[in-house]
């Protein structure tokens, strides 16, 4: 559409207020004629349009948007492909009886003459026949080739819009080297399933603490992604209402409830996450932490143990009742003690050789081996481990791994 053209010709030029009424105009025309195709193309050039200018929210809406429209026009567009190839069956259906008849009645106007006329006239018949099942088979593998040529194409089409959600998922997470600021001794290993990812890590600094927590939403991929963004949204709201670990965890179990509109009904969505979250005070070497079923692993300077803070047994959202307290623990440590949060991913990951889980035993006991080794060491020590475990099988889930060392 022009007006769609117009947008992202002044989208190019910088001039974005002009760039946006352009596209809105083009939405709402395309909207009024239902042109599934302009809506889809209008909604991707306001997301894009929306993440230039820093909109998250908006870009994230429009985005959406973008990949519901184009799943309404895959139906639509396999609808008329189904409806062409069926009536073309129904068609050759009745050629095809329509010959047959025809030849029938040949054959009963013709008995009586010889008995090579028949032979010969036989033959012309078996040849025909071939040719005509010849042709329908050719035919039938040149709508099966197109048809792989559009899925094809659909599949690069929704690999390149899930590939564009990346980057706007990226953008929502905190950058490392600014962790890597206010913790020197940390790492942060992530590595999603997929594209997109339902684990995402956080953030947050202020004059009395540092934040960091793990989250594992449900699902990963796209359907992950989105409840990655909800959530990270909500603990955006849940440190500014509290900087208690406890009461941001109700606050954010709060939101996602509220968000996702869960109540008891049988049609609401069950969908939360798992979550660890400490709050540090680096000078007193004193850590609060709350989870959410994700506990902390602390492991003591020259000590050859695990010691394990368990998390409350209530996940955030889904089933959770809107009033749950999550317990805060304070953890008095010494300086190179270090600790551990993460989601559920690495001790899930299958062996390439056997197809055993490595297990949480397992997880703790790489991390006990690995005390000697420097923060940034660590993390690439369990990236090839899990990496050399996994031996080429597929990813099953996202993994997220937060150590801190004081």
């Amino acid at each position: 559409m022009l007006l769609n053209y117009v947008g992202n010709l002044l989208a190019s030029r910088g001039k974005y207020e002009e760039a946006e009424g352009y596209l809105k105009k083009s939405l709402s025309i395309s909207e009024e004629i239902s042109s599934l195709s302009n809506i889809q193309e209008a909604e991707k050039s306001l997301s894009e349009l929306y993440d230039k200018t820093g909109r998250t929210s908006l870009a994230f809406k429009h985005f959406k948007n973008f990949i519901l429209a184009g799943d309404s026009l895959k139906k639509e567009e396999n609808a008329k492909a189904m409806f062409q190839v069926e009536t073309k069956y129904e068609q050759n259906k009745k050629d095809l009886i329509a010959e047959q008849e025809k030849q029938l009645r040949a054959n009963k106007e013709f008995w009586i003459k010889i008995i090579a006329i028949i032979v010969f006239l036989s033959l012309i018949t078996i040849a025909f026949v071939q040719y005509k099942r010849y042709k329908s088979k050719k035919q039938t593998s040149e709508e099966l080739a197109n048809k792989n040529k559009i899925i094809v194409e659909k599949n690069k089409d929704i690999t390149d819009s899930i590939t564009y959600a990346k980057r706007i998922q990226q953008a929502k997470l905190p950058d490392k080297n600014e962790i890597n600021k206010s913790l020197p001794q940390s790492f942060v290993l992530f590595k999603p399933k997929d594209i997109v990812s339902g684990d995402f890590y956080y953030f947050y600094k202020n004059d009395k603490a540092v934040f960091i927590a793990s989250a594992d939403c449900t699902g990963h991929g796209v359907p992950g992604a989105f409840m990655s963004m909800i959530g990270f949204e909500k603990l955006d709201d849940a440190l500014a209402y509290s900087a208690d670990t406890s009461e941001i965890l109700s606050h954010l179990n709060k939101g996602i409830k509220t968000s996702l509109k869960q109540s008891d009904s049988d049609e609401s969505t069950r969908d939360g996450m798992d979550i660890a979250i400490c709050a540090i005070d680096t000078n007193a070497c004193i850590v609060k932490y709350a989870g959410a079923n994700r506990p902390l692993w602390i492991i003591r300077k020259g000590k050859t143990i695990v010691e394990e803070i368990k998390a409350t047994k209530k996940a955030i959202g889904g089933f959770t009742e809107e009033s749950q307290h999550y317990e805060t623990h304070e953890i008095k440590l010494q300086q190179g003690d270090s600790f551990y949060i993460s989601t559920d991913g690495y001790a899930d990951t299958f062996s390439g050789s056997d197809g055993k889980k490595l297990t949480t035993k397992k997880f703790k006991e790489i991390l006990l081996s690995i005390q000697d080794k420097s923060m940034k060491d660590q993390e690439e020590h369990l990236d090839n481990f899990i990496e050399n475990w996994k031996a080429g099988t597929e990813q099953v889930d996202d993994i997220l791994v937060i150590g801190v060392r004081l």
